[in-house]
């Protein structure tokens, strides 16, 4: 009993602790346990058993296959046993057979292709996995920033009141440092709020159970490349899947083509059955054992033009796949164009934001120190602190943004 309550114990610690989740960390539990990549390695198992089913058809084949037949005296003659058996061991070979091993080279191909495809979910689940953990640290800043403004209003709700029954400020003055309190409570319950659906966005996708800490600061991601768009043609992983689709379509090709050639097998027979025979001038049941063995050659002529359509369905699969290459690849590069842009554009908006968040610290520290001596005005506060944080909250939404583009460029092109 002592054991139980103590395994209880630990398995409760065990749930209730807090797991500390890292950017890598994020990735690397997103590209190993999210449910696609289990789903693609599973379906890579299952090609990897198809292509052991295809091997096996160039093994010979044994067989036994066993009869026996109980007749009514009445209905056969004296040359068949009344009870009679029949037991067959059969051996087949197949000596040529090219639709074997063209099944073998699209089993081959097709395992290619899902590694292809194991490779572009990775990429996928990395990205998506970036972007909510910037997500997540976004919020928290967003939560830090309105912490901070919520002790600052406190702080000035203070001072106010203070002054207010002094008399040395109007009432109206009391009411609003009032609102902005309150206003700014609510926004810190907001914000929390927010916070917390964004952890949970992100333990839901990863996957994890019990309570995690996202650990990190949310700064501006390095990022460079040269000639993005060659690397894009040269790794993409989408690029990659459609390619070995081609060739993997051109293998269905070759096997129905090898319809076209002549199928030869060897095969061999010991059997084993009870007959009547005729011996000393009377009917005796004896029993007869014996081999045969030989080849055999099936080639399909003609069957009208049922092979050529079969044929020129699985050409135009790979037509099919042609075009959507082509036509992804031009979306690609257009996608990338537009998102360079985009990031060029959202790293000058950063640095003319550090700057204007510079000018309103400096404004809202200059109002501050103004109006505790007296000579400022309740409004020249309020837009200062109110455009302070305005501006701090649009530089951590522009960072954001920024790691957010970085993210789905690097899904491109690494």
């Amino acid at each position: 009993m002592r054991a139980l309550i103590c395994l209880i114990i630990l398995m409760s610690l065990s749930f209730g602790r807090e797991q500390e989740i890292g950017l890598e960390d994020a990735v690397r539990i997103a590209t190993e346990r999210h449910l696609e990549r289990i789903k693609s390695d599973l379906d890579l198992k299952k090609i990897e058993e198809q292509i052991r089913e295809v091997r096996g058809s160039i093994f010979p084949s044994l067989g036994l296959s066993a009869q026996y037949i109980r007749w009514d005296p009445n209905y056969i003659s004296a040359f068949i046993p009344e009870n009679q058996y029949l037991a067959t061991l059969t051996l087949n070979q197949e000596i040529f057979n090219r639709s074997v091993f063209m099944a073998l080279r699209v089993a081959k191909r097709t395992r290619a292709l899902q590694k292809k495809v194991i490779e572009d979910i990775k990429k996928s689940l990395r990205a998506e996995a970036e972007k909510l953990y910037w997500g997540v640290l976004l919020r928290r800043e967003i939560l830090k920033t309105k912490e901070e403004s919520l002790g600052y209003w406190e702080e000035y709700f203070k001072l106010v009141e203070e002054k207010f029954k002094k008399g040395i400020v109007p009432r109206h003055e009391f009411v609003r440092a009032r609102a902005m309190m309150r206003s700014a409570k609510a926004q810190v319950i907001r914000a929390r709020s927010e916070y917390r659906k964004a952890v949970q966005a992100l333990k839901g996708f990863l996957g994890l159970e019990g309570q995690i800490r996202v650990r990190g600061k949310l700064i501006l991601k390095n990022f460079s490349a040269e000639n993005p768009v060659i690397l894009l043609e040269k790794n993409n992983s989408t690029l990659k899947v459609l390619r070995q689709k081609i060739r993997a379509q051109e293998s269905a090709v070759d096997l129905k083509t090898a319809d076209y050639f002549p199928k030869l097998r060897a095969f061999a027979n010991y059997e084993v059955r009870n007959i009547i025979d005729f011996q000393a001038g009377r009917l005796v049941e004896d029993t007869r054992s014996g081999y045969s063995f030989g080849l055999r050659l099936d080639f399909v002529i003609f069957e009208g033009l049922k092979r050529r359509a079969r044929t020129q369905q699985e050409r135009i699969e790979v037509q099919k796949a042609v075009e959507e290459l082509r036509y992804t690849r031009n979306n690609l590069r257009t996608k990338l164009d537009s998102l360079l842009e985009e990031l060029s554009s959202l790293k000058e908006e950063i640095g003319a934001m550090e700057d204007t968040l510079e000018a309103e610290r400096e404004s809202m520290r200059f109002a501050t120190e103004r109006y505790a001596e007296g000579v400022g005005s309740q409004i020249d506060l309020l837009n200062a602190r109110t455009s302070y944080e305005n501006a701090l909250i649009n530089y951590l939404t522009l960072i954001f943004s920024a790691n957010s583009v970085i993210a789905d460029i690097e899904r491109m092109i690494y």
